[in-house]
This record gives structure tokens, C-alpha cells and sequence, in this order.
């Protein structure tokens, strides 16, 4: 007895093979979108209990709030002023032409 294979047992095999990978993709997918789901809910959640706790900590301490975004504030202000001091010394030293010392 010959064993042999005709194009239509290769042609179940492969869609066979191609009908597994697809539910296998399928189930792949659906766990991956409900992996997603769930830690959009959780980050979700997370975020508005932020917030609620930062509303209510700012409405028991206002004058610590008021002093810490006033702290923050000048913080960013003396960077701002030290990186625009940085960039004009910068230009000045850029426009200096450099002549190279004369050989004697």
C-alpha cells in the first residue's frame, strides 16, 4: 500500500492549519482587548481618586496650597530666568569673533 498525498488532502490540511490559527488569533485578541478594558478602568479609577483627594486636600488646606503653588511658581520663574541668562551669555560668547593669535 503507497501513501500518497493529492493536492486536495494538502488543501484540507491547510485550512485545517489556517482555521486553528484563526481562533487561536480570535481568543488572543478578546483576552488582550479585555486586558486593555480592565486597566483602562483601573487607571481610570486611580485618576479620579486623585483628583477627589487633591480637591478635598486643597479645600482643608488652602493657605499650604496657596504657598505651595506660590513656591512652585518662583521655582519655575528663576529657571525660566537662569535658562534665558544661559542662552544670552551663550550668544554673546557666539558673536565674539575669534581670531586666532598672530604668530611671532
Amino acid at each position: 500500500m503507497t501513501n500518497t498525498t493529492t493536492s486536495k488532502d494538502v488543501a484540507n490540511d491547510v485550512a485545517e492549519t489556517t482555521g486553528t490559527i484563526a481562533e487561536k488569533a480570535s481568543a488572543t485578541y478578546a483576552s488582550a482587548k479585555e486586558s486593555v478594558t480592565d486597566a483602562a478602568a483601573k487607571s481610570r479609577d486611580a485618576v479620579s481618586s486623585a483628583a477627589k483627594s487633591t480637591a478635598e486636600t486643597v479645600k482643608a488646606h488652602p493657605g499650604a496650597t496657596a504657598a505651595i503653588v506660590a513656591g512652585a511658581a518662583a521655582a519655575i520663574a528663576g529657571a525660566a530666568f537662569g535658562a534665558s541668562k544661559l542662552i544670552e551669555k551663550k550668544r554673546e560668547a557666539d558673536a565674539t569673533p575669534k581670531v586666532p593669535p598672530s604668530a611671532t
